[in-house]
């Protein structure tokens, strides 16, 4: 179907469009051989892609979140792996962004206990001397939020930080660390358990190449995926200067979504879409006039096939209509009832995506799980999405919670 784009919307996805077509030629091969495109992201580099969403005043394109998730959609009909690991680099920008953004001393001033010291520092000239080499030389951010076993990463991080003379020293694991091996920049969040003013998470930036206590592991062995390189870490006494430092919060166990740390999540549902968007135009032109005998019509004349691709588009509509409307939202809306939409159009986004592939494979049929046609690496690219946060399950009980004002689950749960 026509989609309506604004001039500069439009401007995004042509740039997206021109490298996917490319990165599409050597997707399958990629994922074959569990290799990293490193061209892709030398030509990302090149025409300033990856500077997509950093500030004008930057280098950067200053994308909105709405002209962001549409490149990023279009993206993903070429290269699905590509489209989801550079996502998390913009993830990872994302946050810098939002709080370059907000004055540092309003936030902290309306976070604060009123009898207290305040819940929330933001390290703003940290931030703008990150925002400000990023953009000049076009790095590459990434890392990981995620931790092996833990259910709570956002409310207290089990990787813990010691303070030593000019910054911290920290240990710890972390899981999905996308684009390891391309890193310039790692972040990562850690619990400081004795600072001043009790329990203190603190996120930050490092050089991998500069860290030596940070290891990566070659462990991203999976079904799907597989030219993420999205790597599992471990930070063994990693020195993380405190010019690496660029927000501390305290810990809580409220499990309140701000709309910073809700945009990520969200972001995800698009490189989803685009995957479906991939897998639904190929049954169009596979089918469009394959023959089977003694049928005298191609079958795409064949019920079996055109009523699949008539759902397929009912979900793509559905999912783009809950992405672009939350999307288009963001800056207006209440950061609490902003989450709960985020929440709502990603699951709707990454649902609708997988049963769209699913649809594609049985339209096609058998041929479909042949790796010469691209329906089974969608198919098992797209199922990447059930697994990340929220999933489903912690996306249905927290939008039926929120929906009563209660938190994700009981404060005496929480260690």
């Amino acid at each position: 179907m026509k989609q309506i784009h604004t001039e500069r919307e439009q401007r995004f996805i042509d740039l997206a469009a021109k490298l996917a077509d490319d990165f599409a030629q050597r997707a399958a091969q990629h994922d074959e051989d569990e290799s990293f495109p490193f061209e892709n992201y030398e030509q990302m580099r090149e025409c300033n892609y990856t500077n997509l969403i950093i500030p004008e005043e930057f280098g950067g394109l200053g994308a909105t979140l709405l002209e962001r998730i549409k490149a990023q959609e279009r993206l993903a009909q070429g290269d699905g792996a590509t489209a989801l690991a550079i996502n998390m680099h913009f993830n990872v920008l994302g946050l810098l962004v939002d709080l370059y953004k907000r004055d540092g001393r309003r936030r902290a001033s309306e976070s604060s206990r009123r009898d207290g010291p305040p819940r929330i520092v933001v390290e703003t000239e940290n931030i703008t001397e990150k925002l400000s080499r990023i953009g000049r030389e076009r790095l590459i951010c990434g890392g990981s939020g995620s931790e092996p076993d833990n259910a709570v990463i956002n409310l207290r991080p089990r990787t813990e930080a010691r303070r030593v003379e000019g910054g911290f020293l920290v240990n710890g694991r972390k899981i999905f660390g996308t684009q390891s091996v391309r890193l310039d920049y790692f972040f990562a969040e850690a619990t400081w358990p004795d600072a001043p003013n009790g329990p203190t998470i603190i996120t930050f930036f490092i050089e991998p190449k500069h860290t030596p206590g940070l290891i990566f592991k070659d462990d991203w062995h999976t079904m799907g995926m597989r030219s993420t390189a999205s790597r599992g870490s471990e930070l063994k006494d990693a020195y993380v200067p405190d010019s690496a430092v660029i927000l501390r919060r305290a810990v809580s166990n409220s499990a309140i979504i701000t709309r910073v740390f809700a945009k990520a999540p969200f972001s995800i549902g698009a490189p989803y879409v685009g995957i479906a968007v991939a897998a639904r135009d190929f049954v169009v032109e596979f089918m469009r006039d394959r023959p089977r005998y003694p049928l005298k019509k191609p079958m795409s004349h064949l019920p079996a096939v055109f009523n699949k691709v008539g759902e397929m588009d009912l979900l793509i509509e559905g999912a783009r209509a809950a992405m672009w409307k939350a999307a288009a939202e963001v800056e207006y809306d209440d950061p609490a009832s902003w989450a709960r939409k985020a929440i709502a159009a990603c699951m709707i986004a990454r649902e609708n995506s997988v049963r769209v592939v699913d649809l594609a494979l049985r339209a096609v049929g058998g041929a479909s799980y042949f790796k010469r046609l691209p329906l089974e690496r969608l198919f098992r690219d797209v199922r990447a999405g059930l697994y990340h946060p929220f999933d489903p399950d912690e996306s249905i009980e927290f939008l039926g919670r929120s929906a009563f004002g209660l938190p994700m689950g009981d404060a005496e749960d929480y260690l």
